[in-house]
This record gives structure tokens, sequence and C-alpha cells, in this order.
């Protein structure tokens, strides 16, 4: 059994990110391109929305797909309450003195 992703959404979130940066870089570099990439302000915020582009897409590509509320590897966690323990001997003490199981 390999790894299974808690939250499966958060790659397809990953995604998304990537695809905004592209898309903001092909709007900056058409955008220098339609006012001619001479030095002039319209062309300075063109290419600056290619930079900011740029910047989403590498974030985008390089954000971790587990969720921030993912247990680490060790730790376990109570279907009940939510708690985390380090060992699953002390996950089920606290099951069977809190929860009555």
């Amino acid at each position: 059994m390999g790894i299974v992703n808690p939250n499966p959404f958060d790659r397809k979130m990953k995604m998304y990110i990537v695809i905004l940066g592209v898309i903001l870089l092909i709007a900056g570099i058409g955008g220098a391109a339609y006012y001619g990439f001479v030095p002039r302000t319209r062309v300075y915020g063109a290419i600056g929305v290619a930079v900011v582009g740029i910047v989403v897409a590498a974030l985008g590509a390089m954000m971790k797909t587990t969720s921030a509320g993912a247990t680490t590897k060790g730790q376990f966690t109570c279907a009940k309450c939510g708690a985390k323990f380090g060992s699953e001997v002390a996950l089920n003490q606290h099951t069977k003195d809190k929860h009555g199981m």
C-alpha cells in the first residue's frame, strides 16, 4: 500500500496556482509585445506582470501537497476528538479512558 494523500484537492490547487502563474507570464509578455518592447511605463508594467507570473508559477510548483492539518509520520489521531499521540498504545489508552471503548 502506498501513501494516501489525506486531501486529494491539494494537488489540484497546486496545479491551479501553476496555471495562474503561466497565464500571468503569457499576459505580461503579450502586453510587452503589444507596446513594442520600447522602454515605457506600460512596458515596464507588462514586464512586471510577467515577473509576478514567474514567481507565482515557481511558488506553486514548490508548494507542499499535504494539508496543514495532516499528521506527521509517527503520529496517531483520535477519530472522536482529534487528539494526536506519538504511539498507537497511547491512542488506544486515550480511547479507552476518555471515550469508553
